[in-house]
């Protein structure tokens, strides 16, 4: 306390080093991110000297880098850091130390000046005030910035305080330490502005950089959920997958570790001995009761890769940068939202060496709360569908006073006249259905509710009704002096000759639904959609409001149309119906002598602009139920909304299938396939392809050829694949099973030339007249002219030394074609193409596919089987069209085998071009002299090209099939 008090004037001294390069693809520098973030503070604090200021950054665009810098542009005197953890401050404070992040970024030369950083560890006490002094950066946790800020003359030195992971800031701890210094500059650092508990994060937000930015800039990466199905064993399941997962990208070359997350200390020893015990993955559990040497040794043994991952608690999820760090084993997932999306961040890097997709492993069940969000998002539009019609209330019948007089409170007391009054109770048809076993109408409502003892039951119908009450702060009140009361209505109806259960909720999100059902019945199933489609039966006089349809042909996530107004069926034609299924329906219409409304969803609700009386619901409720459950009710509306396919019950193979693929499950993941008698041979299950040998009414044979063995496996009408000498093994993890095993649980797409589409028991049935032939599409070559021999598909030394083959041909004419900047050639059994072309032009890159078969048919137009085989491959290779970053992954994983050889540019240069923020357009051509233009074609073959043309034109990116056949 003898020394006299200097100002540090280390950073303004400094702020003349400073440099803003930008990032290059062949130079460091700073991202596009970093500039926008560090030059917002800049100008901000030339206005607003004492506000706080809010930056959001994606994790892994680069946060600890503009925090860095800031005090250096704000050319501060002494500033204060807050850390989440004493992780992150260690990390922090020996970055600050070396500047290693803002010399490697070239923001400073390696030789300036380095400031003088002290971590503080413990709490603060007056032993550390010259230390303080003599520094200019003091970095701490929450608790010790604390004591800090509690001493006056301490926390009268700092002029700047920054605060990292700022969505901690809503902490008491947190918020108390920026009202003690509130006198310097606070700039507060996150990625997630928002919190589970709704609070503010106060301050203003100056630059906010999105997610879908990071992502087209490439620091946010792809990132894949692995389900796994519901099940009780669950903690194996995961592990068992999670092996298999690392493994299948470590065979694939990627230089990838795993994270194991769960809740508890205790959850992660279970964990740590499960997969000793189950899995051959080397790994090490750290947690908040182990010392920092332990966990920086761990993290460092996991840096240096002799660790193929860690197990952990909540630790990790923020300030770790380890960009390898690619597979998630997501026992126990996070509860907020914001604390997930730091945890996806933190595997969604770019930055680092050899590595792949991000994936994240677990089961789909009620506990994935953003999944349920997620399925929940996809259905808010029935707030907006729902009619907002007049709350006027009217006298109850005498009728209506008898039936709630039979409710009872749950305290055992009669409702009276001075409880609330359930005659005033008027809800708006709406219902979550659910088939359920073991109702208990005496169980309790979920806590979330908040109904407490607000609790009537009627035993005779099997209702129960809960009033909740929340208590909340007002949106335009800043203080705590006044607060809003709101009341939520649930009803809950047990139908017990169907054993269905409807639950009306105010609050409509799946985890309320969820939570009330498991509350009170043993188990509970959605009801499928071809069920809920029956509340439209034994009605006429259909006008459809608003409907929803979802495509069945984009392969690049869900796409989902809405139409809206007084004739909405009007907007559908057969063409639509091929497109899309049906997904929620809202419409009038007659029943007997009434009018109605009536509306479904995929997601088990039904619900009418109609508000009714309690008893008047529950007749309703039963009264649909009955309809949902009867299998002879047959619907039919006599509007273009017929035309929107529901799924039906397969009873035998139609003999016009033409395309048989592998299901979306298993392009979403691909397994490890070995030949069971040459184990050398290691692909990926999509790269092998199923052709179609055989198709008899109860069964259809399918070959699949892995080097130089052919595997034939059929599949009945009951989806059961059978292999009678099977040759082809799936690897699952460290276990293989044979290719027939594998389909049995992933099955098979099958598709129609008049549109139907067939999975495992079900079909979807389309409508012919929306696939019409034209021949507009075909081009005639004179492939005479280049002296072509039609029988010749390509020139090998050993079959055909000599001639002209059709490959040879098209090779010359796409190499005279001056405005392709890349062709690549690609001819092989697990090819994408023969050919694959790619220009570029003002906003897109216009990528096409050339799929080559020669002539066998001695006249044109004449062989079915000239034209069947190729047309499946060009309408299959469609998938590899769907993403640009899925394309280039793709071609870059045939490179790796030897295969897509650039004949025009480089691979290089191609993965450069592809990064322009440009939209990618396919294109598919099928080269087969043997079709002609000129000629007159039959009508099978007519039926295949219509069927493949309608299929590549609906594929999502795909937008032309062009037939390059002979004059």
């Amino acid at each position: 306390m003898g020394k006299v008090r200097i100002m540090s004037e280390y950073f303004i001294k400094q702020y003349k080093n400073l440099k803003y390069h930008k990032e290059l693809e062949t130079k460091p520098g700073l991202r596009n991110a970093q500039i926008g973030a560090i030059h917002a503070i800049a100008s901000y604090f030339t206005l607003m000297k004492n506000k706080t200021a809010i930056i959001v950054m994606p994790t892994g665009s680069g946060k600890t880098a503009v925090l860095m810098m800031a005090p250096y542009v704000l050319e501060s005197s002494k500033v204060l850091i807050v850390t989440p953890s004493v992780m992150v401050r260690g990390q922090i404070a020996e970055d600050f130390q070396n500047l290693n992040t803002l010399c490697r970024s070239t923001v400073f030369d390696e030789n300036v000046k380095k400031p003088k950083v002290y971590e503080l560890i413990h709490n603060y006490s007056k032993d550390y005030y010259q230390t303080i002094i003599d520094s200019d950066v003091i970095i701490a946790t929450p608790q010790g910035a604390l004591t800090v800020s509690e001493d006056e003359e301490t926390r009268r030195l700092f002029d700047l305080v920054l605060i990292d992971e700022a969505h901690h800031v809503p902490a008491k701890t947190w918020e108390q330490i920026l009202i003690n210094i509130n006198f310097a500059k606070q700039v507060l650092f996150t990625a997630t502005p928002f919190r589970l508990d709704k609070k503010e994060i106060k301050g203003e937000m100056i630059y906010t950089y999105p997610l879908s930015m990071a992502y087209s800039d490439g620091i946010f990466g792809e990132i894949e959920y692995v389900p796994i199905d519901e099940s009780s064993n669950k903690d194996y399941l995961i592990a068992k997958k999670t092996e298999e997962v690392i493994l299948t990208d470590k065979e694939l070359g990627y230089d990838h570790y795993l994270m194991v997350r769960t809740n508890t200390k205790e959850k992660a020893k279970e964990l740590e001995t499960l997969y000793l015990q189950e899995t051959n993955l080397k790994l090490k559990r750290i947690d908040s009761s182990m010392t920092n040497n332990v966990i920086k040794k761990c993290i460092r043994e996991l840096k240096e890769k002799q660790l193929d991952g860690i197990i952990c608690v909540d630790m990790l999820g923020e300030g770790f940068d380890f960009p390898n760090l690619k597979i998630a084993a997501i026992h126990a997932p996070h509860k907020s939202l914001a604390s997930t999306l730091q945890f996806i961040g933190r595997f969604a890097r770019t930055n680092g060496e050899n590595i792949g997709t991000a994936k994240f492993i677990a089961m789909n069940d009620n506990e994935l709360i953003l999944e349920n969000k997620a399925l929940y998002k996809s259905d808010a539009i029935w707030q907006d569908i729902i009619i907002d019609l007049s709350e006027g209330k009217t006298k109850a019948e005498e009728s209506i006073k008898a039936y709630y007089g039979k409710f009872r409170r749950i305290t055992g007391s009669i409702v009276g006249e001075d409880e609330i009054s359930l005659h005033s109770i008027r809800p708006n048809c709406h219902a979550k259905i659910y088939k359920v076993t073991d109702f208990n109408i005496n169980a309790h409502f979920p806590d979330m509710c908040n109904v407490e003892d607000r609790i009537f039951i009627n035993e005779e119908d099997n209702t129960v009704i809960g009033i909740g009450k929340e208590i909340q702060q007002p949106l335009w009140m800043t203080s705590e002096n006044i607060f809003d009361i709101n009341n939520f209505l649930y009803i809950i109806h047990y139908q017990k000759e169907l054993n269905l259960v409807y639950i009306y909720s105010q609050i409509k999100t799946e985890i309320v639904y969820n939570n009330i059902v498991k509350s009170f019945c043993k188990s509970a199933e959605k009801i499928p959609k071809y069920k809920m489609n029956r509340v439209l039966g034994e009605l006429k006089e259909f006008e459809i409001f608003n409907s929803g349809m979802q495509n069945r042909f984009i392969e690049s996530g869900e796409s989902y149309r809405i139409s809206a107004g007084s004739y909405v069926s009007g907007s559908i034609d057969p063409v639509t119906g091929k497109l899309y299924s049906a997904g929620h329906v809202f419409c009038k219409a007659q029943d007997n002598d009434n009018v109605i409304t009536i509306g479904y969803s995929s997601g088990a609700k039904m619900w009418s602009s109609t508000y009714f009386t309690v008893p008047e619901y529950i007749k309703w409720c039963d009264f649909n139920g009955k309809k949902i459950e009867n299998s002879e009710i047959k619907v039919k509306t006599y509007t273009n909304y017929d035309y929107l396919p529901i799924p039906k019950q397969l009873s035998e193979y139609p003999k016009n299938i033409f395309v048989c693929d592998y299901s979306p499950k298993t392009y979403s993941f691909p397994p490890l396939i070995h030949n069971s008698e040459d184990r050398t041979l290691k692909d990926i299950l999509v790269d092998i392809v199923p052709t179609i040998k055989e198709i008899k009414k109860d069964r259809i044979s399918i070959e699949f050829i892995y080097g130089n063995k052919i595997e034939m496996i059929t599949c009945d009408t009951g989806g059961i694949y059978l292999s009678t000498e099977p040759e082809i093994e799936v690897v699952i993890g460290r276990e293989k099973i044979y290719l027939f095993d594998y389909l049995n649980e992933c099955p098979l797409i099958f598709k129609t030339t008049d549109d139907t589409t067939i999975q495992d028991i079900e079909y979807c049935e389309g409508n012919p007249d929306a696939i019409v032939y034209s021949s507009d599409n075909i081009i005639g070559i004179d492939w005479d002219q280049y002296g072509t021999d039609r029988r010749i598909e390509i020139n090998d030394p050993k079959y055909n030394p000599s001639g002209i083959s059709i490959q040879t041909t098209l090779e010359q004419i796409l190499h005279d074609d001056k405005d392709i900047k890349f062709l690549i050639y690609d001819h092989s059994s697990s090819e994408m193409a023969d050919f694959i072309t790619i220009k570029e032009e003002e906003y897109v890159f216009q990528v096409t596919l050339y799929h080559v078969k020669k002539m066998t048919a001695q006249n044109y137009n004449s062989s079915v089987d000239d034209i069947y085989e190729v047309a499946g491959q060009a309408v299959k290779s469609t998938i590899w069209l769907k993403t640009k970053p899925g394309f280039i992954s793709k071609v870059a994983e045939r490179r790796r085998s030897g295969h897509c050889i650039f004949q025009t540019g480089t691979f290089d240069e191609f993965k450069m071009v592809l990064k322009q923020n440009k939209q990618l357009r396919g294109k598919i051509v099928i080269v087969q002299p043997s079709i002609s233009k000129s000629e007159s074609m039959p009508g099978k073959i007519q039926e295949i090209l219509a069927a493949a043309n309608y299929y590549i034109n609906n594929s999502g990116k795909v937008k032309a099939l062009e037939i390059w056949g002979s004059i």
